[in-house]
């Protein structure tokens, strides 16, 4: 349904369209016309580039272990006392000293060499492709929050291309033997072909597709309603840190059983043709619904101060480089 200019598809430099965005002060006029990728459609300007690969690269050294502990609790490889804890704080914490207990400091960052090879261009695309989306429908009719979920929607479309086989060999090296290493977990998920390291692609968009579109609606919605104004570039990091805490919260609780059902698929724990909603429904009837909220308290203490500390490092990193 969107328009696709001639040369769609060819990659180019292109000076970034005016009229799309508010009016620009005389440096960043200066910024516009550097380099900028795309077709004039989709157009990605190299700050945003960066700043997402500071992003994805600061989040990933802070937060990992939560990660990997977030990724054993929704697939029932944890403890025995982790699974027969009461609440999901309680299974976090006694997975976490179990973890501890057997691999040590090793065993939270299990995957991360894989991140820090992986995460900084899949973060870069993922902004990148964000404000490209803001800019494509800064010139519509849509009204602001519909423009910042459509953009947040498209954004997870895109860069899940490069995070889904990131998630399949991340979270098989997270949940699997502690010597698994990424030629392991490349050699297990490609039994049925390359096209394994994309499993789950599908039932990944079902979870992060609404989890992006939510969190950058909500995120933009903050900012606005504490004076940034609609599209600033100059939100300063006492804006971008609550705005990010609060929305990453929100939409990190949303889609926590999704993430549940996803993550089992991505990791082989269930059989191949099940789907997303399969999958639930299965650990709803075998394992009661507690299972699908058992990574929750995991998942929203990564995700929180993730989102907080990507977009606050994305926004100066991009702001340094105008």
């Amino acid at each position: 349904s969107r328009r696709r200019p001639a040369g769609w598809g060819q990659l180019a430099v292109f000076r970034c369209a005016r009229g799309r965005v508010p009016p620009l002060s005389s440096r960043e006029a200066a910024a516009d016309e550097k380099l900028a990728l795309g077709t004039g459609f989709m157009e990605y300007r190299y700050q945003e580039l960066v700043g997402g690969m500071a992003a994805g690269l600061v989040q990933d050294a802070l937060l990992h272990p939560l990660d990997v502990l977030r990724a054993r609790l929704d697939t029932g490889v944890s403890s025995a006392t982790a699974r027969s804890a009461a609440n999901p704080a309680t299974a976090l914490w006694c997975e976490a000293q179990s973890v501890a207990a057997v691999d040590g400091m090793r065993g939270l960052y299990r995957g991360y060499t894989l991140c820090l090879a992986a995460s900084a261009p899949a973060n870069a695309l993922y902004f990148g492709s964000f404000k490209a989306s803001q800019r494509a429908l800064g010139d519509t009719s849509v009204p602001a929050a519909g423009r910042d979920f459509i953009a947040g929607l498209s954004a997870e479309c895109v860069a899940s291309l490069l995070w889904t086989p990131l998630d399949v060999l991340k979270q098989r090296m997270q949940v699997g033997p502690t010597d698994l290493g990424t030629l392991g977990a490349t050699r297990d998920a490609c039994r049925v072909g390359v096209v394994g390291l994309w499993r789950g692609y599908f039932a990944g968009l079902a979870v992060w597709g609404p989890f992006s579109a939510s969190y950058f609606a909500m995120y933009e919605g903050l900012r606005r309603a504490m004076g940034s104004g609609d599209g600033a570039t100059e939100a300063s990091a006492r804006q971008s840190i609550p705005a990010g805490l609060g929305a990453g919260a929100a939409a990190a609780l949303l889609t926590q059983p999704l993430d549940c059902a996803k993550t089992r698929i991505q990791v082989g724990a269930v059989p191949r043709n099940l789907g997303l909603l399969s999958v639930m429904r299965r650990v709803y009837v075998q394992e009661g619904a507690e299972s699908l909220w058992r990574g929750g308290a995991a998942r929203t203490l990564w995700l929180t101060p993730g989102c907080a500390i990507t977009i606050t490092v994305f926004e100066a990193v991009e702001r340094l480089l105008r």
